[in-house]
């Protein structure tokens, strides 16, 4: 078995870099691409039946969000989007006039947010539902990377979060206008789309920012701080874990987590002030995530979702 972000790891060795000067291949939210002198910035993300919706999900619901977690990955860039590419795998069970829902449900998601469908594929599968979006977009100044942040910055995040399950994770709006906003002041340094967690998700940008860098770096989250949706409340009671613990691990909030060089200008973000980069202390490996009580009293968190990638068998 192979989990996800090792896969990736590998696939950054494997293929070639994109040449070009600001050029970005794997390893962010999306590539961004030199293509005639302009930039180009790619996401591509599948929806799966049964991994990311349950099979009786409106498919109203499923069209919408195979466009919105690509446009979320834009967002975590600061690009604008502009295009989008379509592949549905349909399964052979469910009856071809439901296809119209879904395709509806597409063009709405992308011409809502002033792109335009033009092209893809279908095709017929025994399989699960699978829906497949290539969204393209464009910069007008600098893209947001998960590479930049250092120590001393200060952490925010965009939105409450946990408790996805609940119904946000087919009902999120991508925060396209928060990263083209983030993209154009100099005091962002790092940015990336808590898709996975918030803990697991900035595990990733201090892990790609500590190799960037050539040091080490950490965090320390302040529990106090961090926002804990209303859905994250409820789910709260029944699942055996706390209400932070959910806004720590979920996943598929969708909002952005991004950091700032500290400073005046910082304090006027409008969003939520949630913990500090800093150089890992001895014996800390880089990337790590500590939780920080009220109390003084702090704890490393490694909490989120990761695909694992094939069975026991090498």
């Amino acid at each position: 078995m192979v989990a996800e972000r090792a896969f990736t790891r590998g696939l950054a060795r494997f293929f070639q870099p994109p040449p070009g000067r600001g050029a970005l291949g794997i390893g962010d939210d999306a590539a961004v691409v030199s293509n005639r002198g302009a930039r180009t910035v790619v996401a591509c993300d599948p929806v799966v039946e049964g991994v990311h919706f349950a099979p009786d999900a409106p498919l109203r619901l499923v069209g919408r969000k195979a466009v919105f977690r690509n446009l979320a990955d834009l967002a975590a860039m600061g690009a604008v989007f502009d295009y989008a590419v379509v592949s549905v795998l349909w399964p052979s069970r469910r009856p071809a006039r439901q296809l119209r829902a879904l395709m509806c449900a597409v063009r709405d998601a992308v011409e809502g947010h002033g792109g335009y469908v033009v092209g893809g594929d279908t095709g017929s599968t025994p399989g699960p539902l699978t829906v497949t979006v290539t969204a393209l977009g464009h910069l007008r100044g600098r893209p947001l990377c998960r590479s930049g942040a250092r120590a001393g910055d200060v952490l925010f995040v965009s939105a409450p979060l946990g408790g996805a399950i609940l119904g946000h994770h087919l009902r999120f709006e991508p925060p396209l206008a928060l990263g083209q906003r983030l993209a154009r002041r100099r005091d962002v340094t790092a940015a990336i789309d808590v898709s996975d967690g918030l803990s697991l998700d900035l595990h990733t940008l201090l892990c790609a920012s500590s190799s960037a860098a050539g040091r080490a770096l950490c965090a320390d989250l302040m529990a106090a701080r961090i926002p804990v949706s209303a859905a994250a409340r409820r789910l709260a009671r029944t699942s055996g874990q706390s209400a932070l613990q959910h806004a720590l691990g979920d996943g598929e909030d969708h909002a952005l987590l991004y950091a700032v060089r500290p400073g005046r200008r910082s304090a006027s973000l409008p969003r939520h002030a949630i913990g500090v980069v800093r150089a890992c202390a001895r014996g800390e490996a880089a990337g790590t995530v500590f939780l920080c009580a009220p109390g003084g009293a702090r704890e490393a968190v490694a909490a989120g979702y990761e695909h694992v990638l094939g069975g026991d068998s090498g």
